[in-house]
């Protein structure tokens, strides 16, 4: 395989030598590029244009891409083998739809290049068998589908960019290198091999081979292809030449090309391109071939060492046209490229050279064309003359111009006389040349003719040193003026330019002196000399200059660049190097037909618009022979221009002179920050803000003449203007603060055409997180925070003042309050106590007067032990009252401290064991002499813990009290209880005053929240101290709570205590009264009376409601909501009278139940309960309460309440008989109000003419017991279950009867099965018959 490469290309080279050249080179302008310029290796394979514009070069050392002024390689890279290429030898290249490049190797197989980040990414084929074959890959190119097919020496293979599979097809034949592959526009794979051409069928993977037209045995090598854009498929041969298919043709005939055998016989791979103009360029060993396809002419262009602009190699391996026409050619000796738009500048040398060398025999200091088409040009030693019209040079001898042995009579001048001849002009005579006798006729001069013009009348006026002089031609006479010192006419000797204006003046440049102006006629003279002031002439050293069509004198000087002479105004404007002129030289000025004047300076040729001000500058990278050009050398001839420089004179054609606008694209091709390369990946980058010293480079991609390139920058809040670089690509900022930028850059090519879209990168440097905008809000809310607390720090001061000022007369006003509130309790409690003392005590007396009937005796129990509750609760309030005032003293008594503790106890004891609980006293203390402590605040402290243990306790449950003596002086009480305990998050705060562990309308236990809030208080107030410990859990075994005492005391003797000023500890015990209701008195009334349901949880309360409610009505009672609800479901009560906050289920809960269950909504509810508030009222009526009433209630108003609703329910069921019973209109169950009795209706009239319905069905279908639907009927229409059927089906008997039915058929209709017992049941209920019912 690499034996085959190394022929191939030795046989493609050694046929260099030996072929035979048909053509004269073409006149080329080439420019070149090798490895002294950054190329991997001046061996180019194979050239690609990217969609971006840059320009990928495969070589046999590596891919180069290059942006016009550098190159990237990339390269095999050992210390990167997965990331590099496994193959230097690039022979083909793509670009895939993502814009990845994908190139081919001789030796390392396909790979793809990422160009944002620079990554190569190998994609060797894995086989087998002969996996160096598969991989030696020659051609590349992308179908139509985005797959990619590469040619290798083992056969085809297939790539799926996406997938990432190969697919192979080996060779037609055995170890047959397939060269290339191409697919045309009909999606044709066209493939060449070393023995022929094939096409191959994606379908069937079959090649099939194209017949050459004459038979042979000889298959050519193919390798080239490329299809123009009249669907020619031009095929190169290595070997046999050019060939031609025709692909609009369906016999795809291959036809061999070579007119007059003009065409090289070794074209390479990637050897043909067509231009624009439709020149089809074949890169072949023997140079470069440009044929046209129309006229069959051939032009070929090959390497010459002694010309410039030609071809480095005759070997063009590579030909490719980018989209600006720019032709590339890469040759063994690197790449040659021409411009799509080359400057048609033509140069002359006397003596050929390569390069600027000056040599004397190509100084032109002077050039004309006179009539005959002949270029007049000079040395200054000789004059030679050109024909245009046969290209010959001939010369004068200049023996015939006056030189003689060692002297030289230099000619400086040269000027046309029509077609009759021209003039010279030496440094001794004028000489007159007859174009048509060849004479030369001499006028001796005093003056050198160094520099000559001719006037509008016809006269010659010359110059140089020693002044100024002007020759009639018709008269042959001399005009001089000379040079006089002292003389204010001529300035100076030295003449160094004349111009002689159509206006008649003579414009005369003084060495050193500016320039004079000279009137003939008067033969006066204007001298202008430079001045800074505006208007004036700026350089004293003119060089040449030139009048437009307009009269305006145009001036070049040597340092002060173009000068403008405006006659009317008589004043002076200036061009320089700042307004674009490549040097403030300027030596020679000649207009074009555009009215564009053109200018030679030191630095090349310059073209300068006057109305646009626009500046275009030429040089030798153009084409032009020097860019020194000489004084004086310049010609217009028509519109051919001509120049003399130090190499040579150019003439040109200024409207052959194009402009390149072609649209280029512009780039960011490097991003450094911290100078540390960072690759764009997208058009937005991110930074922190430590990352503020950056650096772009920037290039544009547009290649005629990239190394003058002009560009223009600009960041983003940082740059207001627009910033010149010049042709400079590099831009760098630093230290910049956080915040957004954009850097856009615009560039102009070589001929200054601007791209003003150009590109940007858009920047975010971040703040630092103490810069952010979120720390910036932090700041200022810090601030505005200080500035707060100032402000408000000196408010609190002037507060502080206000309130203790403030707090001191509150303070004032309070103690006032206080001792008010104080005197306002005592006296309140003083009247309250009074009647309650006139209520308990006549109470009592008649409560134990045995004369009193004993139901009268038993209420009176109720009203001692209700007053007494009110009494001991106005105790505590005003107990809270004093120790809120700081007035509760210790009141030491005398006792037994056991047995007061005992005695206190046993005062609980009836009640407790009433209710089923056992009561124990566990008594540790032995002491039992008399001791001083405060027996009423221990007797308050011990009653509020018993009776919350009694309370809370259920039977069989356990209250055991402990004493025992805990140190001297003070004794420990233990009281715990079996009962429900305290929750673990309620337990902090039971000793808050009114705090109540639950709070809500059901709690089960009653209480104000003040009793343990006051024993704390009192054990505070003794210097005792109080624990407590409980468990609620229903499963704990300790269930319960436990409050530990320790209360000090007083021990003395005996006989020290006086008797009679210490009261006794057992007076301040008080009877505990009992909690035992009330027995009902039995009900008077009789089994029709209406039935009441009292659900309340105050026991005396509800007893003594059922009590005297019970002589009028039927009554049952419930202690809670809930088992009010059982009872009503169970009873159907007529009228239920409810409280409103009650354990398990409240009032309004039980209200809410009953109305909306269809069994119990008929139930009249009437609300009896403390709560008196008007929000309280609305809830309940909300719920569905019939009627509301506040404790306390008047007894009287209400048995009233209740006779009103019982007879409001009365009328109602009255008014549900008639609607059953009546039959002067039709029954409209949709039309009955109660919802139920509608629903009973509907079940009877589904089942109407079922003789078998009853009440069992009927209360199955309603879903509830027979009893149920009993009472509820009853209670609704104080009918019978079996009467509301009966009187059902003979309503609906009177619809049928009136709507025409007979009798039988009604009885049927109705559920009747013997009609003679439905005209009875009808007679009884109607007194009339059916038929009578009918008749009428």
């Amino acid at each position: 395989m690499a034996f085959f490469y190394r022929f191939y290309i030795f046989l493609v080279f050694f046929t260099a030598f030996v072929t035979t050249a048909f053509t004269q080179p073409a006149n080329e302008s080439f420019r070149h590029l090798s490895a002294k310029d950054g190329l991997s290796h001046n061996s180019i394979n194979c050239i690609l244009q990217d969609r971006d514009g840059f320009l990928w070069f495969g070589t046999n050392d590596g891919l180069d891409k290059y942006d016009g002024h550098t190159f990237t390689v990339f390269q095999p890279n050992p210390a990167q083998p997965t990331h590099s290429f496994q193959g230097n030898q690039v022979m083909g290249l793509c670009e895939d739809r993502n814009g990845h490049i994908w190139a081919v190797t001789m030796n390392g197989g396909l790979h793809e290049l990422i160009k944002e980040t620079g990554q190569v990414i190998p994609h060797p084929i894995h086989v087998a068998t002969h996996a160096s074959w598969w991989n030696a890959q020659w051609s590349i190119c992308m179908d139509h589908e985005g797959l990619l097919w590469i040619s290798t020496y083992g056969g085809l293979a297939r790539y799926n960019p996406t997938t990432h599979h190969f697919s192979l097809f080996p060779s037609p034949e055995t170890e047959l290198p397939l060269r290339s592959v191409f697919e045309d526009r009909q999606h044709r794979l066209w493939v060449g091999s070393l023995r022929g051409l094939y096409v191959f069928d994606r379908k069937t993977a079959r090649y099939s081979l194209v017949p050459l037209n004459q038979p042979t045995d000889h298959q050519p090598f193919f390798v080239a292809f490329f299809a123009d854009r009249n669907d020619t498929l031009w095929l190169g041969t290595v070997g046999d030449g050019l060939f031609r298919i025709n692909l609009r043709d369906p016999a795809l005939r291959l036809t061999p090309y070579n007119p007059g055998g003009q065409i090289n016989r070794y074209i390479f791979l990637n050897g043909i391109q067509q231009d624009r103009n439709g020149y089809v360029l074949v890169g072949t060993n023997n140079g470069l071939q440009r044929i046209n396809p129309k006229t069959d002419q051939v032009t070929t262009c090959r390497a010459d060492p002694e010309k410039q602009g030609c071809l480095s190699s005759n070997n063009a391996q590579a030909v490719f046209l980018d989209r600006s026409g720019t032709l590339w050619v890469g040759t063994d000796n690197g790449i040659d490229w021409q411009s799509a738009t080359p400057k048609q500048f033509n140069a002359f040398r006397v003596t050929p050279n390569s390069g600027e060398v000056h040599m004397l025999e190509n100084r032109v200091n002077t050039v004309i064309q006179d009539d005959q088409a002949t270029v007049w040009f000079s040395n200054f030693n000789k004059v030679h003359q050109l024909d245009l019209r046969q290209n010959r040079l001939t010369s004068l001898d200049p023996s015939r111009l006056g030189t003689r042995g060692t002297y030289t009579n230099y000619v400086c001048s040269l000027l046309p006389d029509g077609p009759s001849g021209v003039w010279l002009g030496t440094w001794d005579a004028l000489y007159r040349y007859d174009n048509r006798s060849g004479r030369l006729t001499t006028y001796p001069s005093e003056i050198p003719a160094q520099f000559i013009s001719r006037s509008p009348t016809g006269q010659i006026w010359f110059g140089g040193e020693g002044g100024l002089a002007s020759f009639d031609p018709r008269t042959e006479q001399f005009t001089f003026f000379k040079y006089r010192p002292g003389d204010v006419r001529l300035l100076d000797k030295y003449v160094y330019g004349i111009l002689a204006s159509r206006t008649g003046d003579v414009w005369v440049s003084i060495n050193g002196k500016g320039v004079s102006r000279l009137s003939p006629k008067t033969g006066r003279y204007q001298h202008y000399l430079a001045s800074r002031r505006p208007g004036q002439l700026n350089d004293n050293v003119v060089l040449t200059f030139y009048e437009d069509a307009n009269h305006i004198i145009w001036l070049g000087t040597n340092q002060g660049g173009l000068n403008r002479f405006d006659p009317k105004t008589n004043t002076f404007s200036q061009f320089t190097t700042q307004d674009g002129l490549p040097s403030n030289n300027i030596v020679g000025i000649v207009g074009d037909n555009a009215g564009r004047l053109w200018l030679s300076t030191n630095r090349g040729l310059c073209r300068f618009d006057p109305r646009t001000k626009v500046i275009r500058n030429y040089d030798v990278n153009d084409g032009l022979p020097s860019n020194d050009f000489l004084p004086g050398a310049v010609f217009r001839k028509g519109n051919v221009l001509y120049f003399g420089s130090l190499n040579g004179f150019v003439h040109f054609d200024p409207a052959a002179i194009r402009d390149n606008t072609q649209p280029f694209p512009v780039h960011i091709t490097g991003f450094k920050v911290l100078d540390k390369t960072v690759p764009v990946t997208s058009r937005h980058i991110d930074l922190n803000h430590d990352e503020n010293f950056l650096s772009f480079e920037f290039v544009a991609l547009t290649y005629g003449m990239p190394e003058r390139n002009q560009y223009t920058f600009r960041l983003e809040n940082v740059d207001k203007n627009w910033v010149k670089s010049g042709n400079r690509r590099f831009a760098s900022y630093t230290d910049l603060p956080p915040g957004n930028y954009t850097f856009r850059v615009k560039a102009a090519n070589s001929d200054g055409i601007w791209n003003q879209e150009g590109t940007a990168l858009q920047l975010t440097i971040h703040p630092p997180w103490w810069a952010s905008w979120w720390a910036y809000g932090l700041y200022a809310l810090l601030f505005a925070g200080g500035i707060f607390g100032l402000v408000r720090a000196y408010t609190n001061r002037l507060k502080e003042r206000q309130e203790m000022e403030l707090q001191r007369r509150e303070s004032e006003q309070l103690k006032q309050i206080d001792e008010l509130k104080t005197r306002f309790f005592s006296n309140i409690t003083h009247e309250l106590r009074t009647p309650l003392s006139l209520i308990i005590s006549p109470v009592e007396q008649l409560a134990q007067n045995t004369t009193v009937p004993e139901p009268v005796r038993r209420q009176l129990t109720v009203v001692e032990r209700n007053a007494q509750k009110l009494l001991r609760l106005i105790n505590q309030l005003l107990d809270l009252s004093k120790l809120e005032a700081g007035r509760m003293d210790l009141d030491e008594a005398r006792g037994d401290v056991a047995g007061f503790v005992e005695q206190l106890i046993d005062s609980f004891r009836p009640a407790v064991e009433r209710k089923g609980i056992t009561l124990t006293f566990i008594n540790r203390y032995p002491n039992r002499n008399e001791a001083l402590f405060d027996a009423d605040k221990w007797e308050k402290i011990l009653y509020n813990l018993l009776s919350n243990a009694f309370k809370f306790t259920s039977a069989p449950g356990l209250i055991q009290v402990e004493l025992w003596e805990s140190a001297d002086q003070q004794v420990s009480i233990r009281v715990s209880d079996t009962g429900i305990g305290i929750p673990a998050q309620a337990q902090p705060r039971i000793f808050e005053r009114f705090y109540q562990v639950d709070d809500s309308r059901t709690r089960s236990y009653e209480g104000t929240g003040i009793g343990l809030s006051l024993v704390k208080e009192l054990i505070d107030i003794l210097g005792g101290t109080i624990q407590m410990t409980s468990q609620d859990s229903p499963t704990a075994v300790d269930r319960g709570t436990t409050f530990t005492l320790t209360l000090p005391i007083r021990q003395t003797e005996a006989e020290t205590i006086d008797a009679t000023s210490v009261k006794a500890a057992t007076d301040f015990i008080k009877p505990v009264s009992s909690d035992a209701p009330v027995l009902t008195t039995a009900g008077l009334a009789d089994e029709t009376a209406p039935l009441i349901l009292i659900v309340e949880d105050s026991d005396d309360l509800r007893e003594f409601v059922a009590n005297e409610l019970s002589r009028d009505y039927r009554v049952l009672t419930a202690a809670n909501g809930r088992a009010g609800w059982e009872i009503a479901r169970q009873e159907l009560p007529d009228v239920i009278i409810t409280d409103q906050m009650m354990p398990e289920m409240d009032g309004l809960a039980l209200t809410r139940q009953l109305k909306t269950d269809p069994t119990t909504n008929h139930i009249a509810v009437v609300m009896l309960t403390a709560r008196a508030s008007q929000q309280s009222r609305l809830d309940g009526l909300e719920q569905g309460a019939d009627d509301y009433m506040s404790k306390p209630f008047n007894l009287d108003e209400l048995r009233l309440r209740l006779r009103n609703l019982l007879d409001r329910q009365r009328k109602l069921q009255e008014r549900y008989q008639q609607q059953l019973t009546s039959v002067d209109t039709p029954l409209k169950v949709d039309q009955i109000e109660d919802s139920f009795l509608k629903e009973i209706y509907q079940h009877i009239e589904e089942r109407l003419d079922d003789s078998q319905l009853t009440v069992e069905n009927l209360a199955l279908m309603s879903s509830m017991s027979r009893r149920t639907l009993h009472r509820k009927l009853t209670a609704l229409t104080n009918l019978s279950a079996n009467d509301i059927i009966r009187n059902y089906r003979l309503r609906r008997a009177t619809d049928f009867l009136r709507a025409g039915h007979s009798v039988s058929d009604t009885a049927y209709r109705v559920g009747f099965d013997n009609p003679a017992y439905f005209t009875t049941v009808f007679k009884q209920v109607y007194q009339r018959t059916p038929s009578d019912f009918i008749g009428k």
